[in-house]
């Protein structure tokens, strides 16, 4: 691709990302849907004043429950992410094999959070075509699994096996966190590698800085939660945080965090670093890095020059949009007060 095309695609993907943007739910939309009574007036809501109509035209609201209207606005949220990668992937860019690889790692994790039931057997038929299409699991045979050496096996043709067989053969002591740990680590090593392979300079820098960022929140969040629940897991074990390669924190800052006394005490190291002046004071855990890690997008999405950061920055703020319109409706279904539900949602502008 000479330079000029890919400008031009460049320039393409750039204004495709934004213009999608001016979808996304406003502060209003959040404070209208929070004052819905039931599931189907939430659903009716979303229908008549949100870009998700599109996805409830053929649903009826009458007949409409809590699971069947989260399947379809979430299988509307990944359709959009896939329409973005397509495109990407048509403009000659190299992204998207990375979030086909996200998909994998986030389908591997549900599947482990849920062995030995049969919950997750609808989960694949909301995932795009685009995901499926470039994925190398066998998702039926990971539904089956009910032991972690099950999940191990329906895993053994894929570039997955290695980070998972260690939790079968003794190595390591089997978690969902752990694995999680072990996953994330490969993904964000993927992307490392993929961005140093395919971009130059400051576009480069950029792309490499998100990619720190999200693996750094997943370690953030990690390490608190073991911390608050299970602070003597074996996952705190710093072998664990160093494999992965990609963070913007030093292994002094990551050691410093494994051996603080508590999830507080973590944050305030992170507050020494760059993502100081993102990280709230106040929150529960999850509210802070979904705060921090929203504020960042946002900032990125205005300003940033790299089409690709600008892509990946409107990902996080869909994934973000998708959590709070989760939340208000499982606060509908449990009838909690308007102001209770919005307390816990990351709003748009609060990136500033």
């Amino acid at each position: 691709m000479n330079s000029r095309i890919a400008s031009l695609s460049s320039n393409a993907l750039l204004a495709k990302a934004r213009a999608m943007y001016a979808d996304v739910l406003t502060r209003e939309n959040y404070t209208e849907l929070s004052a819905c009574h039931t599931v189907s007036e939430a659903a009716s809501y979303l229908k008549a004043h949100t870009a998700y109509g599109e996805a409830l035209t053929e649903l009826s609201a009458a007949k409409l429950h809590r699971a069947r209207l989260e399947a379809a606005l979430r299988q509307y949220m990944l359709g959009k992410m896939a329409d973005l990668f397509a495109f990407e992937k048509a403009l000659g860019q190299e992204l998207n094999g990375i979030f086909a690889m996200r998909s994998d790692v986030d389908y591997i994790l549900l599947c482990a959070d849920y062995l030995d039931t049969d919950s997750i057997g609808e989960y694949m038929l909301i995932t795009p075509t685009f995901f499926r299409q470039n994925s190398e699991i066998d998702a039926p045979a990971l539904e089956r699994a009910l032991s972690a050496g099950e999940l191990c096996e329906a895993l053994r043709h894929t570039r997955y096996w290695p980070l998972v067989e260690p939790f079968t053969n003794g190595q390591t002591p089997f978690s969902v966190q752990a694995l999680e740990n072990s996953l994330y680590g490969y993904l964000y090593a993927q992307a490392e590698k993929t961005v140093r392979a395919n971009f130059k300079g400051a576009q480069r820098e950029d792309l490499l800085n998100i990619f720190r960022m999200r693996a750094d929140v997943k370690m953030l969040e990690s390490i608190c939660r073991l911390k608050s629940y299970y602070p003597h897991h074996d996952a705190l074990r710093p072998e664990q945080f160093f494999r992965a390669q990609l963070s913007s924190f030093s292994q002094r800052e990551i050691l410093e965090m494994l051996q603080s006394d508590t999830a507080e005490d973590v944050l305030q190291i992170a507050r020494k670093t760059r993502y100081g002046k993102y990280l709230p004071q106040d929150g529960v855990i999850e509210w802070k890095m979904r705060t921090m890690e929203l504020r960042i997008n946002e900032r990125n999405l205005r300003f940033s020059t790299c089409p690709q950061v600008v892509l990946l920055s409107f990902v996080g703020i869909l994934e973000n949009e998708m959590y709070n319109i989760t939340h208000i409706i499982e606060g509908i279904r449990y009838k909690l007060p308007p102001e209770e539900m919005l307390q816990y949602l990351i709003l748009p502008g609060d990136a500033h």
